[in-house]
């Protein structure tokens, strides 16, 4: 049985619909993420497990049990939140000590979780500081140490990696991910970096206007989304879409941009046979454009898109690549290699190979995924 279950999980304020009949449930140690843009959802539905927000309609289930109308205190669910919520006039010791302290815990087994709790976030010789005297990244450890002396049944975390800055998110990351692994118990995160998302979930819940539109592995969401939404979401640099029409020919089909026309697999051809003449969108990841020279795969004008380069950007990994096709309905568009592409390719029209095994397909009109 599920620790975790939520089924047809409605919230709405007013005339607005906030989550919209989203349904998932949780095993014991799983580590689920709730990802999207704002206004998603995925906050409130944080909320409502945590009880802090009431249900519209639905059920939620800990362990079996119905908990809609349970108060917060009472679902023994421990979270973290993106300001922290510490208390300014408390010491380290005692914001730690705050939950155990309100619950009855004796001195004596606060004595015993608080300093090793803050010794594993490695923030025991500040345990007689006030909050001021932190920084935001010892802050946050403050509410991770919190958590980590309750026993609760459920952790939840609120974006709580949004105020800090990108050279202390690793190591947060990594906290958490400690966190949990020492529970052994379900948690929830929210999110809206994808990246984050990847990083830390066992399966990761794609959202958008209140819905959930992929739940699923990090893996699965990248491989094979089920709609373009998700398809552009996930992913850094996002995937090149293009507008192309499948037409057959010769018993092969190709999808037919204003730029470049690819065959598509073989193995395709059962899905797409009855969208031929209809409007697509073609997806193709970055790191699944190659120079031609290098491509794991034959090389022909079937799976061939030439572009003008425009800009060349650094990582610590390669590059990424801008390019931009040719004609009059120009598209912009890129490519990430493990390799740094010299400075004089600015400005020059380059041919890459596109792996068509990884080609994605989306209706134009409902923005399902056509192969996946």
């Amino acid at each position: 049985m599920p620790v975790i279950s939520v089924s047809n999980l409605t919230k709405r304020f007013g005339e607005k619909i906030a989550v919209n009949d989203i349904s998932f449930e949780l095993g014991g140690q799983e580590f689920l993420v709730l990802v999207g843009p704002s206004g998603c959802g995925k906050t409130t539905t944080l909320r409502m497990l945590a009880g802090l927000e009431p249900v519209t309609s639905g059920e939620i289930l800990f362990d079996g049990r119905k908990v809609n109308d349970i108060r917060p205190k009472d679902r023994n669910v421990a979270m973290v939140f993106q300001d922290y919520a510490v208390f300014p006039h408390l010491t380290v010791f005692e914001n730690i000590a705050y939950g155990l302290r309100s619950r009855g815990v004796s001195s004596r087994i606060i004595n015993e979780r608080v300093p090793a709790a803050a010794k594993m976030f490695r923030i025991d010789h500040l345990l007689k500081r006030k909050p001021r005297q932190l920084s935001g990244g010892e802050r946050q450890r403050v509410a991770l140490a919190r958590a980590m002396v309750r026993d609760a049944d459920v952790y939840l975390f609120d974006e709580p990696l949004s105020n800090l800055d990108a050279q202390l998110r690793h190591q947060a990351r990594e906290d958490i991910l400690t966190l949990h692994r020492e529970k052994k118990r379900p948690s929830v995160y929210v999110t809206h970096d994808q990246s984050e998302a990847m990083a830390l979930g066992d399966r990761i819940a794609v959202m958008r206007a209140g819905r959930i539109e992929q739940l699923g592995t990090g893996s699965e969401l990248y491989e094979r989304p089920r709609n373009l939404f998700v398809a552009y979401f996930v992913g850094t640099p996002s995937i090149n879409l293009f507008d192309a029409t499948l037409q057959a020919q010769d018993g092969a089909i190709f999808a037919v941009t204003p730029a470049f026309t690819v065959r598509l697999p073989d193995e395709t051809k059962e899905k797409l046979q009855h969208h031929v003449g209809r409007p697509v969108k073609l997806g193709i990841r970055p790191e699944d454009l190659h120079v031609p020279k290098q491509a794991p795969f034959a090389v022909s004008d079937d799976n061939t898109v030439k572009g003008v380069v425009n800009v060349i950007e650094p990582s610590s990994t390669g590059c990424s690549v801008y390019l931009s096709t040719m004609g009059a309905s120009s598209r912009d568009f890129v490519a990430t290699f493990r390799v740094r592409v010299p400075a004089t390719y600015l400005g020059k029209e380059i041919p890459l190979a596109m792996n068509m095994r990884k080609v994605h397909l989306f209706d134009a009109e409902t923005e399902q995924s056509l192969i996946s």
